[in-house]
């Protein structure tokens, strides 16, 4: 006989996200990244084309408005291939209306 296991943790799927909780979640994604680079946001910015204001602002959730804003923050704190699809489906999910 076989038994179902619930997880412990649920899954949250993206796709299906508010665009709000998308917007939160990429500036989070933003957030732990530039932590884990170590240079300070001061000069972070400037190499992306932002203001210190305007990349808090992408932190705190303001979704940059074209995708090659989201590649140049995501190549000034050398974000791999791998955070390509996390970024990408928060950024498409913001958007959704």
């Amino acid at each position: 006989m076989s038994s179902m296991r619930l997880s412990s943790h649920p899954v949250r799927r993206t796709s299906v996200a508010r665009p709000e909780a998308c917007a939160k979640s990429f500036g989070q994604l933003i957030q732990i990244a530039r932590q884990g680079d170590g240079r300070p946001l001061e000069e972070l910015a400037p190499l992306a084309g932002l203001t210190v204001p305007e990349w808090e602002e992408v932190e705190a959730g303001r979704i940059p408005d074209t995708w090659e804003e989201v590649l140049l923050i995501a190549q000034v704190l050398h974000l791999g291939r791998s955070w390509m699809p996390y970024l990408t489906r928060r950024y498409a999910g913001a958007w959704q209306k």
